[in-house]
């Protein structure tokens, strides 16, 4: 089977195509991945786990020259090596892989909506993605019920073909703890945490490295693009320091907005208190030196971070976007707030800071949500189970042909019958 993709950098989706590849179950498929550009920091993590990586290079559009050579050359490769089962991932693979797929004759084609399409501005790409989704694919496989909503209302593809995998995280660098945030960390220097921070244990030695050591601290992961809403955390982060000027905000990630966050930053006069950490490996590790965590995404599918920031014991605070509201318990593990409104993200980190006792609760609840119900080995098992049972009702013929009928029973269990 083939897996499509962009290119490797450390986001969410493609952490999950990590994942993915890492527990798969080889006795039943074969996995091989496919790059519109074959770089990023999780490339040699897949390339580590002995999957192989092709590079058929795309333009910036589906009419570009790039993509017009280089389709044709990975339908060549699909048909040479006889893939069973195309999973098309991310952006552009999900609206010209379909097309790709069939004109292959691949018995089971897959795309994968993990977000929520505020990458597509309408007109024809929108269009074919629609249309790709509707009379394509055999399922489209989701992560939120959000998303699931917005392909039937604004795409029209049928409720049958649509598989809610669920969404899920590697639990291990969290597994280990006590109903006190931050016990698992055993590093020289461990200290106390500052002001509000409800008593958790730090690994001193990087928050020195950070310099939050001493300061009650509030964090948020991501790359830092235009849809993940940097500059409203900044709004929010100034309604913060107002009242906790002792407050550092822990900025891990990085992209194209460094300079202009930094700019945000100074113009709100908390450029002192703000730190870009930038790309961290140890995401775990600088959760743990946070009091509270912060979403101020404009759109989202359901991201992995905020469960990982639950599974650390984090109360959180995030906007009411996309497939969020399905993760977090709106005032039993964080507060929600509209998108868009930094003070009222202030407002609500405020009132996590100012009250230890129910920030720990809040933080123990994501907790136990994060271990019951976002393990990933569970959302792998029933990846792997709709793509047996979607290639059952294919029967491997190479007919190319739209097999959407009520006989898919999706997310069953069942063997493939071989490796796709």
């Amino acid at each position: 089977m083939a897996f499509w993709a962009g290119s490797f950098e450390r986001a969410g989706t493609q952490r999950f195509l990590v994942e993915l590849l890492s527990r798969i179950d080889r006795e039943r498929f074969d996995p091989v991945v496919m790059s519109t550009a074959k770089r990023g920091e999780l490339l040699p993590v897949i390339e580590s786990l002995g999957v192989p990586v092709h590079e058929f290079g795309t333009g910036a559009s589906a009419l570009s020259a790039g993509t017009v050579r280089g389709l044709p050359r990975a339908a060549s490769f699909l048909r040479r090596e006889r893939v069973e089962i195309l999973s098309c991932m991310l952006g552009l693979t999900t609206i010209v892989g379909p097309f790709v797929g069939r004109a292959a004759r691949v018995p089971v084609v897959v795309n994968n909506q993990r977000n929520l399409s505020y990458w597509l501005t309408g007109g024809t790409k929108e269009k074919v993605y629609g249309y790709a989704n509707r009379r394509v694919v055999d399922a489209v496989l989701v992560n939120s019920a959000a998303a699931a909503r917005e392909l039937v209302e604004r795409f029209r593809v049928p409720e049958r073909k649509i598989v809610n995998v669920g969404v899920g995280i590697d639990l291990t660098p969290y597994s280990v703890g006590s109903a006190v945030r931050g016990a698992a960390v055993d590093a020289p220097g461990d200290t106390e945490g500052g002001a509000g921070s409800r008593h958790v244990l730090r690994d001193g030695n990087l928050a020195r490295e950070l310099g939050t050591d001493g300061h009650p601290v509030v964090g948020i992961v991501g790359k830092l693009s235009d849809v993940k809403g940097h500059e409203h955390f900044l709004a929010a982060a100034a309604v913060v320091a107002r009242s906790l000027p002792d407050a550092r905000f822990l900025i891990v990630g990085d992209g194209a907005r460094r300079q202009e966050l930094g700019r945000v930053a100074d113009e709100l006069g908390i450029a002192d208190a703000v730190i870009f950490a930038g790309v961290r490996e140890d995401v775990p590790r600088v959760l743990g030196l946070m009091d509270a965590f912060a979403l101020s995404s404009t759109s989202e599918g359901t991201p992995n971070v905020l469960m990982e920031a639950m599974a650390a014991g984090l109360p959180v605070v995030a906007t009411d976007v996309g497939g969020v509201p399905e993760v977090v318990e709106r005032g039993s593990s964080g507060l929600l707030v509209p998108a868009g409104d930094g003070p009222a993200m202030g407002r609500a980190l405020l009132e996590i800071l100012s009250d230890p006792a129910r920030a720990c609760s809040m933080g123990e609840r994501g907790r136990t949500l994060a271990r019951e119900s976002h393990d990933i080995a569970a959302v792998v098992t029933k990846v792997e189970d709709t793509f047996a049972a979607l290639l059952r009702a294919a029967g491997g013929s190479r007919t190319g042909a739209d097999r959407t009928s009520s006989e898919l029973r999706l997310g069953q269990a069942g063997e493939a019958g071989r490796k796709p």
